[in-house]
């Protein structure tokens, strides 16, 4: 049985929006190496909930209410994100420097 192509891209993790992604890597160029292997990471698999993501992505951390947060390059960055899982779309809310990363209070941002 085939199924209509729509259903395999609504299958797989989409990062809204590139665009934001790729003004971090331009901000921070000693990182955009790191967060074009990210971003393929993600928009290449599909996760059904939390700790799907967790056995890709050893060092991310969850925050509530819908916070998941990554290292980049070794723990010097960190990006926050907004995970709906079941429409299966990353939201980019923050990237900056671990040091800026204390700072902030994830959930809120």
């Amino acid at each position: 049985m085939t199924f209509p192509f729509w259903e395999y891209i609504l299958s797989v993790m989409r990062v809204i929006t590139a665009r934001t992604i790729n003004a971090y890597r331009e901000c921070y160029p000693e990182a955009d190496g790191q967060l074009k292997a990210w971003k393929a990471l993600i928009e290449g698999n599909e996760f059904k909930h939390f700790p799907e993501l967790k056995n890709m992505f050893r060092s991310a951390d969850f925050v509530q209410p819908d916070r998941v947060i990554f290292n980049i390059k070794g723990n010097h960055f960190r990006l926050i994100t907004a995970v709906d899982f079941e429409r299966q779309a990353v939201f980019v809310k923050w990237f900056g420097r671990h040091k800026d990363y204390d700072k902030i209070n994830p959930s809120e941002v």
